[in-house]
C-alpha cells in the first residue's frame, strides 16, 4: 500500500529525500556542469554541420588550406571533398555521438571527454587559426575532465539499514522519472530538428516548387523548430522532471509530430527528407509512450470546475470551428466547384486538410468531451492540446510577421483571425494548466 506523507514536516523531509536523489543522480559540481554544457555544443555543432554540408557540399572546400602536414591538405581535397556530403555528415554524427555520451554521465562521459579531447588535438593538425580556438578549448577540457573522472565512475551510496521503529524511507514513484531512453531520444531529436531547420534557413532551394509565400512561412517555421528543440532539452534534462515539464514535453512532440508529418507529405522532396522522416518516428513514439504514461498515471490538477468547462467548450468550438472552415473549401469541391485552394504539390490534397479532419480534430474534440464529463485524465490530455494549438500557432504567425519585417507580401487564409484568436486564449489556458500540476514529483512512502 502507498500512502502520501502530510504535513509540513512530511513536505520539508519528501524535499530533502528528493535533493538528496537529485545529488546521487546527478552531482552539482563545476565540472559537470561543464560537460553537460560541452555536450550539448557538440550536439548543436553536430546539427550544423549536417545542415551547412546539406545546403552547400562545398562550404569547407578550403578547411585544410593552412595545414602544417601537406598530407594532411591532400587527404582533405582528394578524399574528403571528392565526397564531401558522407564525409561530413559522417563527422557531424561523431560530433553527435560525443555530445550524447557526455550528456549520458558515468561511464559513457569518459568515454565522451576521451573523444573531445582527442577530437580537438586533431583540429589542431589543420594549422595556427584552429590553434587559437583549441589550445584555450584543451585547457578548459582537460581540467573539467579530470575534476569530473572520478564522480563518473562512482556508484550510488548503499542504504544504512534503519533502526527498529523508525519510518519507512520515502522514495520517488518511478513512474515519474525520466529514462536514459528518454534522454538519449530527445537529445537525437532535438538535434535533428536543428540539422533540418538550419537546411531550410541556408539551403538555396530546399522547398522549391512551393510558393514564394509558403517558402517564407516555412522558413520561419524553422526557426520556431529551432527553439522548440532548444526547450525540449531543457525539459529533459532532470532525472526526475515535474509533472508540468512532462506534459510541457509531449505538448512540443506533438508541435513536431503535426509539423514533420506535413514537411514528409507536403515538401518536395530533399535532401534532408530522411531526417524529416526521423523526426516524425521519434516524436510519434515519444508522444504516444508519453500519452501511455499519462493514461496509465493520470496527474493531479488542482484546476477548477471552471477552468476544466471552459477548456473543454474552447477544445470543442475550435474543433468544430476547424472542421467547418475546412469542408466548406472541400464540400463545394466534391459537389463539382473548382478545386480547393491551397493544393499540395502535385494537385495532391492539402497535408493540412489531411491531418487536422483525420486525426488532429477529432482528437481535441474528444478531450474536450473527457473534460466536460470530469475524467480524471482530462486535464493532463488538455494541456498537451493547448500546449499543441499554442506552439503551431506560434509557428504558423510566425511567417507573416517575418514578411512585415522583410516588406514582403503579406497572405493570411480564412483561418488567420480565428488562429489568432486561439492562440491568445490557448496561451492562457497553457500556462493556468501548468500551474495547476504539483510541481514537484510525487514522493511517496512505502508502507507495508
Amino acid at each position: 500500500m502507498l500512502e502520501v506523507e502530510d504535513g509540513g514536516a512530511g513536505v520539508t523531509t519528501m524535499l530533502q529525500t528528493r535533493r538528496s536523489h537529485e545529488a546521487v543522480l546527478r552531482p552539482r559540481t563545476r565540472a559537470s556542469v561543464v560537460r553537460r554544457f560541452v555536450g550539448g555544443f557538440y550536439l548543436v555543432m553536430g546539427g550544423i554541420n549536417a545542415g551547412i554540408v546539406a545546403a552547400d557540399a562545398s562550404t569547407y572546400r578550403t578547411f585544410a588550406d593552412g595545414a602544417y602536414w601537406s598530407f594532411v591538405t591532400d587527404t582533405w581535397r582528394d578524399v574528403v571533398m571528392a565526397h564531401p556530403v558522407p564525409w561530413i555528415l559522417a563527422l557531424a554524427a561523431g560530433e553527435v555521438v560525443l555530445g550524447l555520451l557526455l550528456l549520458i554521465g558515468g561511464p559513457a562521459a569518459r568515454v565522451g571527454w576521451v573523444g573531445v579531447i582527442v577530437f580537438q588535438v586533431l583540429l589542431m593538425s589543420f594549422g595556427f587559426g584552429v590553434w587559437l580556438w583549441s589550445v584555450p578549448v584543451l585547457v578548459v577540457l582537460l581540467a573539467a575532465a579530470r575534476s569530473d573522472w572520478a564522480a563518473l565512475g562512482a556508484t550510488a551510496p548503499v542504504p544504512v539499514a534503519q533502526p527498529a521503529g523508525t519510518p519507512p524511507p520515502i522514495r520517488v514513484d518511478a513512474a515519474r522519472a525520466r529514462s536514459t531512453a528518454t534522454l538519449v531520444s530527445s537529445l537525437v531529436l532535438a538535434t535533428a530538428v536543428v540539422g533540418a531547420s538550419l537546411y531550410g534557413l541556408v539551403a538555396e532551394t530546399p522547398y522549391r516548387s512551393l510558393p514564394e509565400t509558403t517558402v517564407l512561412s516555412a522558413r520561419a517555421q524553422d526557426a520556431c523548430s529551432i527553439v522548440v528543440a532548444a526547450l525540449l532539452v531543457l525539459l529533459v534534462r532532470r532525472p526526475f522532471p515535474s509533472t508540468a515539464a512532462q506534459l510541457a514535453r509531449l505538448g512540443l512532440l506533438a508541435y513536431l509530430l503535426y509539423s514533420y508529418l506535413i514537411y514528409v507529405t507536403g515538401v518536395p522532396m530533399n535532401r534532408i527528407f530522411l531526417v524529416y522522416v526521423v523526426i516524425v518516428c521519434l516524436s510519434g513514439a515519444g508522444l504516444l509512450g508519453g500519452l501511455l504514461r499519462v493514461h496509465d498515471h493520470p496527474p493531479v490538477s488542482t484546476a477548477s470546475a471552471r477552468l476544466t468547462r471552459a477548456t473543454g467548450w474552447v477544445l470543442l468550438v475550435t474543433a468544430v470551428l476547424f472542421a467547418g472552415l475546412w469542408l466548406s473549401v472541400l464540400v463545394p469541391y466534391a459537389l463539382g466547384s473548382s478545386p480547393p485552394e491551397p493544393e499540395g504539390v502535385g494537385g495532391t490534397p492539402y497535408p493540412v486538410f489531411v491531418l487536422d479532419l483525420a486525426a488532429v480534430l477529432p482528437a481535441i474534440a474528444a478531450v474536450g468531451v473527457l473534460l466536460l464529463r470530469g475524467r480524471a485524465v482530462a486535464g493532463a490530455l488538455a494541456t498537451v492540446a493547448v500546449l499543441k494549438i499554442v506552439t503551431l500557432f506560434t509557428a504558423l504567425w510566425a511567417g507573416p510577421v517575418l514578411a512585415l519585417a522583410t516588406d514582403a507580401d503579406v497572405h493570411l487564409g480564412p483561418d488567420a483571425v480565428p488562429s489568432l484568436l486561439l492562440l491568445a486564449a490557448s496561451a492562457g489556458l497553457t500556462t493556468r494548466w501548468l500551474r495547476s500540476f504539483d510541481p514537484v514529483p510525487p514522493l511517496e512512502r512505502s508502507t507495508p
